[in-house]
Protein backbone atom coordinates (compact mmCIF):
# COMPACT_ATOMS: atom_id res chain seq x y z
CA UNK A 1 0.00 0.00 0.00
CA UNK A 2 1.41 3.58 -0.78
CA UNK A 3 2.32 5.73 1.84
CA UNK A 4 -0.09 8.55 3.10
CA UNK A 5 2.61 10.89 2.90
CA UNK A 6 3.59 10.13 -0.96
CA UNK A 7 -0.62 10.35 -1.64
CA UNK A 8 -1.09 13.51 -0.03
CA UNK A 9 2.07 14.66 -2.07
CA UNK A 10 0.51 13.46 -5.47
CA UNK A 11 -2.81 15.40 -4.20
CA UNK A 12 -0.93 18.28 -3.97
CA UNK A 13 0.72 18.45 -7.56
CA UNK A 14 -3.13 18.07 -8.54
CA UNK A 15 -3.71 21.32 -6.94
CA UNK A 16 -1.04 22.65 -8.05
CA UNK A 17 -1.57 25.72 -10.83
CA UNK A 18 -5.84 26.18 -9.69
CA UNK A 19 -5.70 26.37 -6.14
CA UNK A 20 -2.42 27.57 -4.30
CA UNK A 21 -4.37 27.69 -0.90
CA UNK A 22 -5.35 24.05 -1.06
CA UNK A 23 -1.65 22.70 -2.78
CA UNK A 24 -0.39 24.18 0.04
CA UNK A 25 -2.25 22.51 2.43
CA UNK A 26 -1.64 19.08 1.03
CA UNK A 27 1.99 19.32 0.84
CA UNK A 28 1.73 20.11 4.86
CA UNK A 29 -0.14 17.05 5.50
CA UNK A 30 2.07 14.97 3.39
CA UNK A 31 4.65 16.25 5.57
CA UNK A 32 2.98 15.19 9.06
CA UNK A 33 2.09 11.74 7.72
CA UNK A 34 5.54 11.38 6.36
CA UNK A 35 7.05 12.70 10.39
CA UNK A 36 4.49 9.52 11.25
CA UNK A 37 5.83 6.54 9.27
CA UNK A 38 8.75 4.57 9.07
CA UNK A 39 11.86 5.59 7.68
CA UNK A 40 12.01 4.52 3.56
CA UNK A 41 14.24 5.56 0.60
CA UNK A 42 14.35 8.96 -0.46
CA UNK A 43 12.81 10.45 2.68
CA UNK A 44 15.22 13.38 2.79
CA UNK A 45 14.60 14.38 -1.19
CA UNK A 46 10.68 13.83 -0.11
CA UNK A 47 10.58 16.82 2.64
CA UNK A 48 13.33 19.07 0.77
CA UNK A 49 10.80 18.85 -2.36
CA UNK A 50 7.92 19.83 -0.16
CA UNK A 51 9.66 22.47 1.56
CA UNK A 52 10.64 23.60 -1.62
CA UNK A 53 7.41 23.56 -2.96
CA UNK A 54 5.41 25.16 0.39
CA UNK A 55 8.05 27.81 -0.26
CA UNK A 56 6.74 29.04 -3.59
CA UNK A 57 3.16 28.65 -3.18
CA UNK A 58 3.81 30.99 -0.63
CA UNK A 59 4.60 33.60 -3.06
CA UNK A 60 2.02 32.86 -5.13
CA UNK A 61 -0.60 36.03 -5.05
CA UNK A 62 -3.76 34.01 -4.05
CA UNK A 63 -2.19 32.28 -1.22
CA UNK A 64 -3.85 32.91 1.68
CA UNK A 65 -3.83 29.93 4.03
CA UNK A 66 -3.79 30.98 8.17
CA UNK A 67 -2.87 28.46 11.41
CA UNK A 68 -5.94 27.45 12.93
CA UNK A 69 -6.88 27.95 16.28
CA UNK A 70 -9.15 25.81 18.02
CA UNK A 71 -10.88 27.39 20.43
CA UNK A 72 -11.96 24.73 23.23
CA UNK A 73 -14.50 25.61 25.90
CA UNK A 74 -13.86 23.49 29.06
CA UNK A 75 -16.55 23.03 32.34
CA UNK A 76 -15.89 20.16 34.27
CA UNK A 77 -16.10 16.57 32.47
CA UNK A 78 -12.23 16.82 32.40
CA UNK A 79 -11.59 12.96 31.20
CA UNK A 80 -13.21 13.96 28.08
CA UNK A 81 -11.20 16.76 27.82
CA UNK A 82 -8.21 15.24 28.50
CA UNK A 83 -9.19 12.89 25.70
CA UNK A 84 -10.25 15.85 23.26
CA UNK A 85 -7.02 17.45 23.22
CA UNK A 86 -4.63 14.47 23.30
CA UNK A 87 -6.76 13.51 20.15
CA UNK A 88 -5.83 16.81 18.33
CA UNK A 89 -2.37 15.85 19.19
CA UNK A 90 -1.87 12.91 18.22
CA UNK A 91 -3.62 13.28 14.60
CA UNK A 92 -2.46 16.98 13.67
CA UNK A 93 1.03 18.53 12.81
CA UNK A 94 1.98 20.66 15.39
CA UNK A 95 3.01 23.65 13.22
CA UNK A 96 -0.68 24.12 12.05
CA UNK A 97 -2.69 24.96 14.70
CA UNK A 98 -2.92 26.61 18.29
CA UNK A 99 -4.48 25.51 20.88
CA UNK A 100 -6.65 27.70 23.46
CA UNK A 101 -8.91 26.57 26.20
CA UNK A 102 -11.33 28.85 27.88
CA UNK A 103 -12.12 26.86 31.16
CA UNK A 104 -15.27 28.21 32.72
CA UNK A 105 -14.88 27.69 36.55
CA UNK A 106 -14.63 23.74 36.28
CA UNK A 107 -14.77 22.07 39.71
CA UNK A 108 -13.36 18.18 38.76
CA UNK A 109 -9.30 19.12 39.39
CA UNK A 110 -9.16 19.90 34.96
CA UNK A 111 -7.85 23.22 35.63
CA UNK A 112 -4.85 21.82 37.36
CA UNK A 113 -4.28 19.34 34.46
CA UNK A 114 -4.31 22.18 31.57
CA UNK A 115 -2.05 24.62 33.38
CA UNK A 116 0.32 21.83 33.41
CA UNK A 117 0.08 21.88 29.31
CA UNK A 118 2.77 23.76 27.80
CA UNK A 119 1.24 23.69 24.55
CA UNK A 120 -2.11 25.30 25.41
CA UNK A 121 -2.96 28.90 26.37
CA UNK A 122 -5.22 28.78 28.74
CA UNK A 123 -7.83 31.45 30.39
CA UNK A 124 -9.61 30.41 33.98
CA UNK A 125 -13.31 32.21 34.11
CA UNK A 126 -13.98 32.53 38.29
CA UNK A 127 -17.43 31.96 37.24
CA UNK A 128 -18.83 29.96 34.23
CA UNK A 129 -19.52 32.87 30.91
CA UNK A 130 -21.48 30.08 28.95
CA UNK A 131 -20.46 28.88 25.20
CA UNK A 132 -20.83 32.34 23.48
CA UNK A 133 -18.92 34.50 25.78
CA UNK A 134 -16.47 32.09 26.49
CA UNK A 135 -15.84 30.92 22.76
CA UNK A 136 -15.20 34.96 22.61
CA UNK A 137 -12.59 35.27 24.82
CA UNK A 138 -11.11 32.27 22.88
CA UNK A 139 -10.92 34.03 19.91
CA UNK A 140 -9.91 37.32 21.05
CA UNK A 141 -6.47 35.47 22.52
CA UNK A 142 -6.28 33.95 19.22
CA UNK A 143 -3.64 34.91 16.68
CA UNK A 144 -4.83 37.92 14.79
CA UNK A 145 -4.24 36.05 11.22
CA UNK A 146 -5.61 32.85 12.59
CA UNK A 147 -8.77 30.76 11.57
CA UNK A 148 -10.69 29.98 14.15
CA UNK A 149 -12.19 26.36 14.54
CA UNK A 150 -14.82 26.58 17.69
CA UNK A 151 -14.93 22.73 18.69
CA UNK A 152 -16.95 21.04 21.81
CA UNK A 153 -14.50 19.68 24.51
CA UNK A 154 -16.89 16.01 24.37
CA UNK A 155 -15.79 15.59 20.98
CA UNK A 156 -12.83 13.27 19.52
CA UNK A 157 -10.86 14.81 16.72
CA UNK A 158 -9.76 11.83 14.51
CA UNK A 159 -6.59 11.93 11.67
CA UNK A 160 -7.42 14.24 8.81
CA UNK A 161 -10.45 15.70 10.44
CA UNK A 162 -9.24 19.56 10.24
CA UNK A 163 -6.97 18.94 7.56
CA UNK A 164 -10.21 18.31 5.00
CA UNK A 165 -12.13 21.19 6.79
CA UNK A 166 -9.25 23.48 6.05
CA UNK A 167 -9.37 22.06 2.30
CA UNK A 168 -12.93 22.62 2.10
CA UNK A 169 -12.63 26.16 3.91
CA UNK A 170 -9.78 27.19 1.08
CA UNK A 171 -11.96 25.71 -1.74
CA UNK A 172 -13.05 29.12 -2.93
CA UNK A 173 -12.97 32.84 -1.32
CA UNK A 174 -16.46 33.34 -0.49
CA UNK A 175 -16.50 30.24 1.51
CA UNK A 176 -17.05 31.63 5.17
CA UNK A 177 -16.80 28.52 7.24
CA UNK A 178 -16.76 25.31 7.11
CA UNK A 179 -18.38 22.23 9.28
CA UNK A 180 -17.66 18.47 10.13
CA UNK A 181 -20.06 15.66 10.00
CA UNK A 182 -20.55 13.20 13.05
CA UNK A 183 -22.22 10.70 15.35
CA UNK A 184 -24.39 12.79 17.29
CA UNK A 185 -25.01 16.05 15.64
CA UNK A 186 -28.10 17.82 14.25
CA UNK A 187 -28.81 19.88 11.27
CA UNK A 188 -28.37 16.97 8.72
CA UNK A 189 -24.75 16.72 9.24
CA UNK A 190 -25.45 12.81 11.06
CA UNK A 191 -23.84 10.15 9.58
CA UNK A 192 -26.43 7.60 8.57
CA UNK A 193 -23.83 4.53 10.36
CA UNK A 194 -24.26 3.19 13.48
CA UNK A 195 -21.41 2.19 15.56
CA UNK A 196 -21.35 1.35 19.33
CA UNK A 197 -17.43 1.71 20.49
CA UNK A 198 -15.74 4.73 20.21
CA UNK A 199 -12.76 2.83 18.21
CA UNK A 200 -15.42 1.66 15.79
CA UNK A 201 -16.24 5.04 15.13
CA UNK A 202 -12.53 5.95 14.77
CA UNK A 203 -12.07 3.52 11.99
CA UNK A 204 -14.71 4.65 10.69
CA UNK A 205 -13.29 7.82 10.32
CA UNK A 206 -10.33 6.23 8.77
CA UNK A 207 -12.53 5.24 6.02
CA UNK A 208 -14.34 8.16 5.44
CA UNK A 209 -11.51 11.42 6.33
CA UNK A 210 -10.35 10.81 2.99
CA UNK A 211 -10.38 12.42 -0.56
CA UNK A 212 -13.98 12.32 -1.81
CA UNK A 213 -14.56 13.55 -5.80
CA UNK A 214 -17.67 16.03 -3.98
CA UNK A 215 -17.10 16.49 -0.80
CA UNK A 216 -19.22 19.51 -0.23
CA UNK A 217 -23.20 20.46 0.99
CA UNK A 218 -23.67 24.16 1.22
CA UNK A 219 -25.74 24.81 4.15
CA UNK A 220 -27.64 27.45 5.65
CA UNK A 221 -26.44 27.10 8.99
CA UNK A 222 -23.70 24.65 10.69
CA UNK A 223 -23.62 23.61 14.19
CA UNK A 224 -21.06 24.98 16.50
CA UNK A 225 -19.81 21.42 18.05
CA UNK A 226 -17.02 21.62 15.05
CA UNK A 227 -17.03 24.64 12.93
CA UNK A 228 -14.06 26.49 10.85
CA UNK A 229 -14.47 29.95 10.57
CA UNK A 230 -12.33 31.84 8.00
CA UNK A 231 -10.74 35.06 9.93
CA UNK A 232 -10.79 37.16 7.34
CA UNK A 233 -14.84 36.52 6.64
CA UNK A 234 -15.28 36.97 10.23
CA UNK A 235 -13.45 40.01 10.89
CA UNK A 236 -15.80 41.26 7.46
CA UNK A 237 -18.85 40.22 9.21
CA UNK A 238 -17.75 42.25 12.83
CA UNK A 239 -16.78 45.64 10.42
CA UNK A 240 -19.88 45.58 8.39
CA UNK A 241 -21.95 45.47 12.01
CA UNK A 242 -19.32 48.13 13.49
CA UNK A 243 -20.43 50.33 10.32
CA UNK A 244 -24.25 49.29 10.72
CA UNK A 245 -23.69 50.92 14.54
CA UNK A 246 -25.58 47.65 15.49
CA UNK A 247 -24.34 48.68 19.20
CA UNK A 248 -22.17 45.99 20.83
CA UNK A 249 -20.67 44.01 18.27
CA UNK A 250 -19.67 40.01 19.06
CA UNK A 251 -17.91 37.45 17.29
CA UNK A 252 -20.82 35.05 18.65
CA UNK A 253 -23.97 37.13 20.36
CA UNK A 254 -24.07 36.30 24.16
CA UNK A 255 -27.71 37.04 23.97
CA UNK A 256 -27.70 33.24 23.55
CA UNK A 257 -25.90 32.49 26.75
CA UNK A 258 -25.01 29.96 28.26
CA UNK A 259 -25.36 28.11 24.46
CA UNK A 260 -27.62 27.28 21.45
CA UNK A 261 -28.63 29.13 18.57
CA UNK A 262 -25.45 31.33 18.67
CA UNK A 263 -24.06 29.14 16.09
CA UNK A 264 -27.35 29.42 13.91
CA UNK A 265 -26.65 33.46 14.33
CA UNK A 266 -23.46 33.73 13.33
CA UNK A 267 -24.08 31.66 10.05
CA UNK A 268 -26.77 33.60 9.47
CA UNK A 269 -24.52 36.63 9.32
CA UNK A 270 -22.11 35.60 7.27
CA UNK A 271 -24.61 34.57 4.67
CA UNK A 272 -25.38 38.07 5.05
CA UNK A 273 -22.29 39.05 4.58
CA UNK A 274 -22.54 37.26 0.90
CA UNK A 275 -20.53 34.38 2.22
CA UNK A 276 -20.92 30.49 1.98
CA UNK A 277 -21.10 27.76 4.68
CA UNK A 278 -20.01 24.16 3.64
CA UNK A 279 -20.57 21.09 5.39
CA UNK A 280 -17.20 18.64 4.58
CA UNK A 281 -18.36 15.03 4.58
CA UNK A 282 -14.99 13.75 4.58
CA UNK A 283 -14.22 15.45 7.41
CA UNK A 284 -15.89 13.40 10.69
CA UNK A 285 -15.20 14.10 14.17
CA UNK A 286 -16.32 11.68 17.11
CA UNK A 287 -19.29 13.80 19.17
CA UNK A 288 -20.11 12.49 22.84
CA UNK A 289 -23.05 15.13 22.77
CA UNK A 290 -24.13 17.44 25.26
CA UNK A 291 -22.63 16.36 28.02
CA UNK A 292 -22.99 19.61 29.81
CA UNK A 293 -26.87 19.30 29.82
CA UNK A 294 -27.52 15.90 30.11
CA UNK A 295 -28.11 15.86 33.67
CA UNK A 296 -30.96 18.90 33.13
CA UNK A 297 -32.81 17.99 30.52
CA UNK A 298 -35.93 19.93 30.49
CA UNK A 299 -33.97 23.26 31.42
CA UNK A 300 -32.41 22.27 28.43
CA UNK A 301 -35.41 22.16 26.31
CA UNK A 302 -36.42 25.52 28.07
CA UNK A 303 -33.52 26.93 27.05
CA UNK A 304 -33.39 25.44 23.13
CA UNK A 305 -37.31 27.67 23.31
CA UNK A 306 -36.03 30.34 24.88
CA UNK A 307 -33.02 31.03 22.20
CA UNK A 308 -34.82 29.97 19.85
CA UNK A 309 -37.31 33.02 20.53
CA UNK A 310 -34.68 35.07 20.58
CA UNK A 311 -33.29 33.94 17.38
CA UNK A 312 -36.48 34.80 15.89
CA UNK A 313 -36.94 38.11 17.71
CA UNK A 314 -33.51 38.78 16.17
CA UNK A 315 -34.26 38.60 12.70
CA UNK A 316 -38.04 38.94 12.82
CA UNK A 317 -39.23 35.12 11.30
CA UNK A 318 -38.72 31.99 12.93
CA UNK A 319 -36.03 30.85 11.05
CA UNK A 320 -35.28 26.93 12.06
CA UNK A 321 -38.56 25.77 9.34
CA UNK A 322 -37.01 27.72 6.70
CA UNK A 323 -33.71 25.13 7.24
CA UNK A 324 -35.82 22.17 7.38
CA UNK A 325 -34.44 19.72 4.79
CA UNK A 326 -37.64 17.09 3.27
CA UNK A 327 -35.89 14.13 3.03
CA UNK A 328 -38.92 11.82 1.82
CA UNK A 329 -38.82 14.37 -1.54
CA UNK A 330 -35.04 14.08 -1.68
CA UNK A 331 -35.43 10.47 -1.17
CA UNK A 332 -38.11 10.32 -4.16
CA UNK A 333 -35.33 12.08 -6.41
CA UNK A 334 -34.12 9.22 -8.81
CA UNK A 335 -32.64 10.69 -11.89
CA UNK A 336 -32.11 8.26 -14.59
CA UNK A 337 -29.64 10.47 -16.00
CA UNK A 338 -26.74 12.56 -13.81
CA UNK A 339 -27.59 15.77 -15.82
CA UNK A 340 -31.13 16.72 -14.73
CA UNK A 341 -33.20 19.63 -13.39
CA UNK A 342 -34.80 20.66 -10.62
CA UNK A 343 -37.24 23.72 -9.14
CA UNK A 344 -38.44 24.22 -5.90
CA UNK A 345 -41.54 26.29 -5.54
CA UNK A 346 -40.91 27.95 -2.03
CA UNK A 347 -37.62 26.99 -1.59
CA UNK A 348 -36.65 29.27 1.94
CA UNK A 349 -33.32 28.86 2.88
CA UNK A 350 -32.52 26.80 -0.14
CA UNK A 351 -31.70 23.59 2.07
CA UNK A 352 -33.50 20.43 0.11
CA UNK A 353 -32.04 22.12 -3.20
CA UNK A 354 -28.56 22.10 -1.64
CA UNK A 355 -29.07 18.55 0.04
CA UNK A 356 -30.33 17.47 -3.91
CA UNK A 357 -26.96 19.01 -5.86
CA UNK A 358 -24.87 17.50 -2.78
CA UNK A 359 -26.09 13.82 -4.31
CA UNK A 360 -26.21 14.37 -7.65
CA UNK A 361 -23.45 16.45 -8.61
CA UNK A 362 -24.65 16.92 -12.18
CA UNK A 363 -27.97 18.30 -11.25
CA UNK A 364 -28.97 21.77 -11.90
CA UNK A 365 -30.94 23.25 -9.43
CA UNK A 366 -33.17 27.17 -9.06
CA UNK A 367 -35.38 28.16 -6.28
CA UNK A 368 -38.03 30.72 -6.08
CA UNK A 369 -39.09 32.24 -2.68
CA UNK A 370 -41.26 35.39 -2.35
CA UNK A 371 -39.59 36.12 1.17
CA UNK A 372 -37.08 38.83 0.52
CA UNK A 373 -34.99 38.12 3.33
CA UNK A 374 -34.93 34.54 2.83
CA UNK A 375 -34.38 34.85 -0.89
CA UNK A 376 -31.75 36.73 -0.03
CA UNK A 377 -29.86 34.10 2.40
CA UNK A 378 -30.68 31.26 0.26
CA UNK A 379 -28.55 33.03 -2.36
CA UNK A 380 -25.55 31.85 -0.43
CA UNK A 381 -26.97 28.40 -0.35
CA UNK A 382 -28.24 27.77 -4.30
CA UNK A 383 -29.24 29.41 -6.94
CA UNK A 384 -32.58 31.84 -6.43
CA UNK A 385 -35.36 33.43 -7.72
CA UNK A 386 -36.39 36.04 -5.78
CA UNK A 387 -40.44 36.39 -6.37
CA UNK A 388 -43.84 34.98 -6.09
CA UNK A 389 -44.62 31.64 -7.86
CA UNK A 390 -46.33 31.58 -10.70
CA UNK A 391 -46.95 35.60 -10.65
CA UNK A 392 -43.15 35.57 -11.00
CA UNK A 393 -42.06 33.62 -14.56
CA UNK A 394 -39.35 30.75 -14.60
CA UNK A 395 -37.41 29.81 -17.41
CA UNK A 396 -36.83 26.57 -18.54
CA UNK A 397 -39.06 23.40 -18.05
CA UNK A 398 -37.88 21.22 -15.19
CA UNK A 399 -37.68 16.73 -14.64
CA UNK A 400 -38.51 17.75 -10.91
CA UNK A 401 -40.71 20.35 -9.32
CA UNK A 402 -40.93 20.24 -5.77
CA UNK A 403 -43.40 22.10 -3.70
CA UNK A 404 -42.99 21.73 0.07
CA UNK A 405 -45.42 23.05 2.50
CA UNK A 406 -46.73 25.55 0.37
CA UNK A 407 -50.12 23.85 -0.71
CA UNK A 408 -53.28 24.60 0.23
CA UNK A 409 -56.95 23.17 -1.32
CA UNK A 410 -57.12 26.34 -3.53
CA UNK A 411 -53.53 26.42 -4.98
CA UNK A 412 -55.12 26.06 -8.05
CA UNK A 413 -52.93 28.18 -10.27
CA UNK A 414 -49.94 27.04 -8.40
CA UNK A 415 -50.51 23.58 -8.74
CA UNK A 416 -51.21 24.25 -12.58
CA UNK A 417 -48.47 26.44 -13.97
CA UNK A 418 -46.04 23.63 -11.58
CA UNK A 419 -47.22 20.96 -14.41
CA UNK A 420 -46.34 23.40 -16.82
CA UNK A 421 -42.96 23.74 -15.56
CA UNK A 422 -42.06 20.10 -16.32
CA UNK A 423 -40.26 18.17 -18.86
CA UNK A 424 -42.35 15.29 -20.89
CA UNK A 425 -41.88 13.04 -18.30
CA UNK A 426 -41.10 14.73 -15.44
CA UNK A 427 -42.80 14.67 -12.08
CA UNK A 428 -44.05 17.17 -9.10
CA UNK A 429 -42.54 16.12 -5.84
CA UNK A 430 -44.90 17.88 -3.23
CA UNK A 431 -45.38 17.39 0.66
CA UNK A 432 -48.54 18.55 2.25
CA UNK A 433 -49.41 19.41 5.61
CA UNK A 434 -52.72 17.79 6.71
CA UNK A 435 -54.72 19.69 8.89
CA UNK A 436 -57.14 16.73 9.66
CA UNK A 437 -53.95 15.78 11.92
CA UNK A 438 -54.85 15.25 15.92
CA UNK A 439 -52.19 16.95 16.77
CA UNK A 440 -52.91 19.86 14.33
CA UNK A 441 -56.63 19.94 14.97
CA UNK A 442 -55.72 19.94 18.98
CA UNK A 443 -53.50 22.84 18.08
CA UNK A 444 -55.69 24.50 16.26
CA UNK A 445 -52.66 25.66 13.86
CA UNK A 446 -53.59 27.77 10.50
CA UNK A 447 -51.96 28.28 6.99
CA UNK A 448 -50.86 26.00 4.02
CA UNK A 449 -52.15 22.79 3.88
CA UNK A 450 -55.41 20.41 2.75
CA UNK A 451 -56.57 17.01 3.70
CA UNK A 452 -56.47 14.31 1.27
CA UNK A 453 -59.92 14.68 -0.14
CA UNK A 454 -58.56 18.20 -1.03
CA UNK A 455 -55.57 17.36 -2.76
CA UNK A 456 -57.24 14.41 -4.44
CA UNK A 457 -59.97 17.36 -6.17
CA UNK A 458 -56.93 20.01 -6.83
CA UNK A 459 -55.01 17.14 -8.64
CA UNK A 460 -58.12 16.76 -10.89
CA UNK A 461 -58.36 20.65 -11.33
CA UNK A 462 -55.18 21.04 -12.48
CA UNK A 463 -54.95 17.80 -14.68
CA UNK A 464 -52.32 15.66 -12.92
CA UNK A 465 -52.38 12.43 -11.69
CA UNK A 466 -51.35 11.12 -8.45
CA UNK A 467 -48.72 8.67 -9.09
CA UNK A 468 -47.80 7.57 -5.71
CA UNK A 469 -48.95 8.81 -2.14
CA UNK A 470 -47.62 7.97 1.05
CA UNK A 471 -47.92 10.26 4.58
CA UNK A 472 -44.96 11.00 7.47
CA UNK A 473 -47.18 10.23 10.77
CA UNK A 474 -47.39 12.38 13.67
CA UNK A 475 -45.46 11.23 16.59
CA UNK A 476 -48.46 11.26 18.94
CA UNK A 477 -49.12 11.47 22.54
CA UNK A 478 -51.28 8.43 24.36
CA UNK A 479 -54.17 10.98 24.98
CA UNK A 480 -53.50 12.38 20.56
CA UNK A 481 -53.62 8.31 20.13
CA UNK A 482 -56.77 8.03 22.29
CA UNK A 483 -58.13 10.81 20.30
CA UNK A 484 -57.40 9.53 16.76
CA UNK A 485 -59.25 6.38 17.59
CA UNK A 486 -62.57 7.89 18.70
CA UNK A 487 -62.54 9.99 15.51
CA UNK A 488 -61.98 7.59 13.33
CA UNK A 489 -63.88 4.76 14.58
CA UNK A 490 -61.08 2.65 16.33
CA UNK A 491 -57.66 2.15 15.80
CA UNK A 492 -57.72 -0.90 13.11
CA UNK A 493 -59.88 1.69 10.47
CA UNK A 494 -58.89 2.41 7.25
CA UNK A 495 -59.49 5.70 8.34
CA UNK A 496 -56.62 6.17 10.74
CA UNK A 497 -54.22 8.04 7.94
CA UNK A 498 -56.32 10.65 7.94
CA UNK A 499 -55.97 11.56 11.39
CA UNK A 500 -52.09 10.31 12.04
CA UNK A 501 -50.46 11.61 8.99
CA UNK A 502 -48.46 14.85 9.71
CA UNK A 503 -47.77 15.58 5.92
CA UNK A 504 -48.98 13.43 3.14
CA UNK A 505 -46.29 12.77 0.27
CA UNK A 506 -47.25 12.87 -3.55
CA UNK A 507 -45.56 11.99 -6.83
CA UNK A 508 -48.12 13.85 -9.71
CA UNK A 509 -47.31 13.45 -13.43
CA UNK A 510 -49.33 14.74 -16.11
Amino acid sequence: MERQSRLYQKLAKKYRGHNSNQAWLCYENALYHDSREPDGEGREEFRQECHREMELLQKEPDFTVAKTAIVLLSYNHGELTKACIESIRRNHAPGSYELIVVDNASTDGIQEWLRRQEDIRLIENAENQGFPAGCNQGIALAQEDADIFLLNNDTIVPENAIFWLRMGLYEEERIGAAGSVSNQVVNYQQVPQQFETTEEWIEFAAKNNVWMEHPYEKKSWLVGFAMLIKRRALEDVLKRERESGKGQVEALDTRFSPGNFEDNDLSIRLLLAGYRLILAKNSFIFHYGSKAFQKVPRRFVALLQDNRRKLAEKYGMDLVPASKIEMSLVDMVQPKDPSFSVLEIGCKLGATLARIESLYPGAEVVGIEENKFLSRLAGGVTSVICGKFPETPVEGTFDYVIIDGILSAESDKILYQAGNCLKPGGKILAAVRNPQCVREREAGQEGAGATLDEITRLCNRCMLQIRSFHYRPAELTEAEKKKASELCGGWDSPQRPLYEAETFIFELGI
